[in-house]
């Protein structure tokens, strides 16, 4: 890990210690690995977790204690102690999808007016269920709070908006405030269509407290941010979301940006293949790119899928069983199809960074068009037709 690290992810625990190792482990075995892990023990009193963190030794991972004050100051007291430039709120008995850390600096680092990234949630323990939020929209945010609380956020726009508040009548909405202050800062969300956060359910939680108290709760950010919902305020605002601003960013790698020099899991072993192929839905592809991929194993190849034509939404669990190294570029850079430039850069950092030795291409389109420049960026990588 490097001195400063880009991302700091602050885990909040108050009794949860049966849960908080494999919530550090879903942190520590991502893609992205210029990281540090600040666990915050919130006053707890289980006895299994005082225990637990007593003892505890994580690679990357530090120890925070106070006295009981909940979520929202336990998140601010880990925010204030972190060194990275981008935070990830991520309660101790969650879990989050293995590219969600880099898929989400991508965007933070091509889109500066990006203050927060939300992945779509899937929730597994004693329910199983999915949430697939809307692309964000402030004025939706507003009435709706259409964000994860496992969003990775700036550092700096957390400090103009003054951090989480506490002071609700019951806890469970304070992420639904910061979100609304985020935007009231002017900072932009945005929300990948993949289910990027694992969300554990198992029994009765503050959520469904705050699922009670929804009325009082809603009154009560509503008074804490009053300009917003003025009625000529709102009109204007729905009218600016209605034109989606977020499609018209322009994407641009800078000198100087950490996109250019974070570091990846070490690399594995095996050989290493990319594959360029239009989207990794089986209904979309041929049958013999889908005799190719069904013909690979896991213990034998390190796969990572690169899928370039324009879609809505994905599936990363198409192919689960040969690898979780998947992504959708359209879901990250609107409009990406039309920008060649930028998906070229963006699959070449995908090469460099997982070593790939191998490259295949699988009725990409772009793949096609893009095959000379990836050949004189790499000329030492066979770059095979399979259609």
């Amino acid at each position: 890990m490097t001195d400063v690290p880009l991302i700091s992810v602050v885990i909040p625990c108050y009794n949860y210690g049966q849960f908080l190792g494999e919530t550090i482990d879903s942190v520590l075995n991502s893609t992205f690995q210029d990281v540090e892990i600040i666990v915050v023990d919130d006053g707890s009193t289980d006895p299994e977790t005082v225990d637990l963190l007593s003892s505890l030794k994580k690679p990357k991972t530090r120890l925070i204690k106070q006295a009981n004050q909940g979520v929202a100051a336990a998140r601010n007291s880990g925010i204030v102690a972190a060194k990275g430039k981008y935070m990830l709120p991520l309660d101790s008995d969650d879990l989050i999808h293995p590219t969600f850390l880099e898929k989400a600096l991508w965007i933070m680092e091509l889109f500066p007016k990006v203050g927060f990234v939300s992945p779509w949630v899937k929730a597994f323990g004693t329910e199983d269920w999915v949430h697939d939020a809307p692309q964000y929209n402030f004025h939706t945010q507003l009435f709706r709070n259409i964000t994860c609380g496992t969003s990775l956020f700036r550092k700096e726009a957390c400090m103009q908006a003054g951090g989480y508040k506490s002071g609700f009548v019951v806890m469970g909405y304070e992420d639904w405030d910061f979100w609304i202050s985020l935007g009231e800062k002017g900072w932009y969300g945005y929300q990948i269509f993949e289910r990027l956060f694992l969300y554990r359910r198992h029994g009765r939680s503050m959520v469904h407290e705050a699922i009670d108290h929804h009325d009082q709760l809603v009154e009560q950010i509503k008074a804490r941010h009053p300009m917003l919902y003025q009625e000529d305020y709102l009109k204007a605002l729905k009218r600016k979301w209605e034109r989606s601003p977020l499609l018209d960013m322009s994407p641009s790698i800078l000198n100087g940006s950490a996109w250019h020099h974070y570091s990846t899991k070490p690399m594995s072993r095996l050989p290493k293949w990319l594959l360029l192929m239009p989207q990794t839905r089986r209904d979309r592809l041929s049958t013999q790119c889908l005799n190719f991929i069904d013909g690979l194993h896991a213990n034998y190849y390190s796969v990572t899928m690169v899928a370039t034509e324009f879609i809505t939404d994905s599936d990363i669990d198409e192919f689960s069983w040969l690898t979780s190294d998947v992504f959708h570029l359209s879901l990250y850079v609107p409009k990406i199809e039309l920008k060649l430039d930028i998906m070229e850069r963006l699959i070449s950092k995908l090469i460099v960074t997982r070593g790939i030795d191998r490259i295949f291409l699988l009725g990409s389109r772009q793949g096609h068009y893009l095959k000379p420049y990836i050949m004189n960026g790499f000329p030492h990588i066979p770059y095979e037709i399979i259609e």
